[in-house]
């Protein structure tokens, strides 16, 4: 098990700015593998005032829990505090935010099998590209040999880039993101002080998410003969085997390890069933 303990105030100090402009930034928590299909990044966004992104795509997929505040995706489409989106691969959507808000975003490979390409790899990929053009609200302008002008999406520009590839975006499974009020499903006992809500499946190789709640003094064996997970804590206090969690700490669990939890006060997690990818490399 790996984990990740954070305080609950990741404004004070963020460790970096996006590369689309505005003022926004990240706080990465657990990391995946690279170059692999179920790469994986979990952070922190957080936004003081106002951001926007023109419409775009990912070849890879999203969800999105809204922490703290609210956070636009389009017409119709508003995340408010305590909702979850999801975002499937290949699907357009625009970004708008105003105000604080703090979201917490798994980005994850997709069922195209591309991967998703970390945060390191992104961050070398814009270092070297600004060597021959700039980055400018989300779009990427530089000049060819002959002279001519040619503007490209920030991100589809750096993943060609990095893979050497042009990018290939899949028909989405989703035609548009999807939002969910987890208020609105039902708690299910698993045992002595321990519930759980199923909030979705989704895409073929199972990608997850569900809510877990432990009472004070209450305890659970988690399973993942299965599948990995990856945790995150709302609210509550206690113990992920011989690890103390809090408030916004965060691990990972692979498959096959097993893992006691144990709640010193009334805990609630986020728990991400990581997909079932082929092994190999991609």
């Amino acid at each position: 098990m790996r984990m990740h303990t954070l305080e609950h105030c990741p404004l004070v100090s963020p460790v970096r700015k996006g590369f689309r402009g505005g003022n926004i930034g990240f706080r990465d928590l657990m990391t995946g593998q690279d170059s692999t299909p179920g790469n994986y990044g979990l952070q922190l966004v957080h936004i003081e005032d106002e951001y926007h992104t023109p419409q775009h795509r990912h070849n890879f997929e999203q969800i999105r829990i809204m922490l703290e505040g609210s956070f636009s995706f389009g017409k119709g489409l508003i995340q408010h505090e305590g909702s979850v989106g999801y975002f499937c691969e290949g699907t357009y959507y625009t970004q708008r935010g105003e105000g604080r808000s703090v979201t917490l975003l798994l980005q994850i490979g997709g069922p195209s099998n591309q991967g998703f390409m970390s945060r390191a790899q992104l961050r070398s990929g814009i270092d070297q590209l600004s060597e021959r053009g700039k980055f400018e609200d989300g779009v990427f302008t530089w000049l060819d040999e002959a002279g001519k002008k040619h503007n490209q999406d920030s991100y589809e520009a750096v993943w060609e880039h990095v893979h050497g590839t042009t990018i290939v975006y899949p028909a989405p499974q989703y035609l548009t993101p999807v939002l969910l009020d987890p208020n609105r499903f039902a708690w299910r006992m698993m045992g002595a002080g321990v519930h759980r809500k199923d909030l979705g499946t989704f895409n073929g190789y199972g990608l997850q998410l569900s809510q877990l709640q432990l009472q004070a003094g209450a305890q659970l064996t988690l399973d993942t003969s299965a599948r990995g997970q990856l945790l995150f804590c709302t609210i509550g206090e206690g113990n992920l085997a011989q690890e103390t969690y809090g408030p916004w700490s965060s691990a990972e669990v692979a498959v096959g390890e097993t893992i006691r939890m144990v709640a010193k006060t009334k805990s609630e997690f986020y728990v991400f069933g990581l997909p079932d990818f082929p092994s190999s490399h991609i």
